[in-house]
């Protein structure tokens, strides 16, 4: 695995990681939310503004299974991935164990 398919599969780890903990800790949403609405008053985020405005509707009424389902789908969701508010779901300290998580994951030898 080289160049994006690795920053691919990195963000999709890190959305797995963040997703589990808004699931333990729905009031991280709000966070999550508040950056949304910080970015959609960015008029250099315009062309993002569709997705969102998916995001936001997504955070502020769907279920974390249903949340789940669709960021953490490998194709339909990388688009979503790619302009994510869930930064503040993880602490640095939280990011950076899942990415140590994650490169080794990479360094491992597939399954037979």
């Amino acid at each position: 695995m080289h160049g994006h398919s690795k920053a691919d599969a990195r963000n999709l780890g890190l959305h797995q990681v963040a997703l589990k903990k808004l699931a333990q800790h729905p009031e991280l949403r709000v966070r999550c939310i508040a950056l949304v609405d910080r970015w959609l008053a960015m008029p250099e985020r315009a062309p993002s503004a569709s997705w969102l405005r998916d995001w936001r509707q997504m955070l502020e009424t769907w279920s974390d299974a249903q949340l789940a389902s669709v960021v953490l789908d490998e194709v339909g969701g990388q688009t979503l991935r790619q302009c994510s508010p869930l930064g503040p779901a993880l602490t640095p300290r939280e990011r950076s164990a899942a990415l140590i998580e994650i490169n080794r994951s990479f360094s491992e030898p597939a399954p037979p």
